[in-house]
């Protein structure tokens, strides 16, 4: 898989998502300063480096979508040449696979890999650099705020772990089922005179339709799945940023942490759980190209 992967563009879209980041985290530093005292050059330093942030991150998604389709090519042409040009009609025979089938088969895989390469890969890098900027800068700002996103840091890729194994099983039946109506349909199609002569037209039917309501149970249960790793990410990082905001509130009140620094920590804090987020989503496109490239 990691063959048709074009790593330039990989590398581009991880330094300009990183260093947009970086320069959203300077924007951010110039609030609290803002805050308390209002000046030109803050002014200016806070706008350029918004205008940076803004800049890269649009670089970055269209460098993404280059990136997803710049592989889909490369996949389909691998297929195109290793598989439909070169193998010989018998070893598509042991497949058992037609010919027509088997084409669709790989575009529909080369469809499905899309999403691993614009958006999965991307956000694996990001999921763990971003953090680890975020946890550097924090470690220098608030000792404290740092051990907790420490800790729940490592918290969410156990949730989205045990998580993912359920996906994965779902997934796996989504695509035997889907994979079950592809062949069924072409089937149909293929000896629709035959299905005609006999007089099995309705027979064909509902027994077409009872595949389709398989299909659709099995793409809902993956989507059922999909909203409760979504849900547990987006429970998990806002209980974690309440029980920094709490912490933060309770020592401003006993006047163990100035305002600057606890408002600086408290605008920090969700961009760390954001790239986590991001691999959560992306994640369950992910399996299903794992799936799906598993079954190539």
């Amino acid at each position: 898989m990691h063959r048709f992967t074009p790593k330039k563009l990989l590398a581009f879209t991880i330094i300009c998502e990183c260093i947009s980041r970086i320069s959203l985290i300077c924007a951010l530093f110039q609030i609290p300063a803002l805050a308390e005292k209002f000046s030109n050059t803050s002014i200016c330093f806070f706008l350029v480096a918004i205008f940076l942030f803004a800049l890269l991150r649009f670089f970055s998604q269209k460098l993404s979508l280059k990136l997803g389709g710049r592989a889909k090519e490369n996949l389909r042409a691998y297929f195109q040449n290793k598989f439909l040009s070169t193998m010989p009609i018998q070893d598509r025979a042991q497949k058992g696979m037609p010919l027509q089938e088997l084409s669709l088969h790989y575009m529909k895989t080369a469809d499905l890999m899309e999403p691993w390469y614009s958006r999965f890969l991307p956000s694996a890098f990001l999921a763990v650099i971003i953090p680890c900027i975020i946890l550097s800068v924090m470690f220098f700002i608030d000792k404290l705020t740092f051990a907790i996103l420490f800790f729940t840091g490592l918290l969410l890729p156990v949730f989205l772990f045990l998580i993912g194994k359920v996906a994965r099983k779902k997934s796996q039946e989504q695509w035997q089922s889907f994979s079950k109506l592809r062949a069924f349909f072409l089937e149909s199609l293929q000896g629709y005179k035959t299905i005609k002569i006999f007089k099995k037209i309705k027979e064909r039917e509902r027994d077409l339709e009872i595949a389709e309501s398989e299909f659709g149970e099995k793409t809902f249960a993956v989507l059922k799945t999909a909203f409760l790793s979504a849900l547990v990410q987006e429970l998990a990082g806002s209980l974690s940023i309440a029980l920094v905001a709490v912490g933060l509130a309770l020592r401003l009140m006993n006047g163990s942490a100035e305002f600057g620094t606890a408002f600086l920590a408290l605008l920090i804090v969700p961009e760390f759980y954001r790239p986590i987020r991001v691999f959560g989503m992306a994640f369950h496109a992910a399996i299903n190209a794992r799936t799906a490239w598993g079954d190539v």
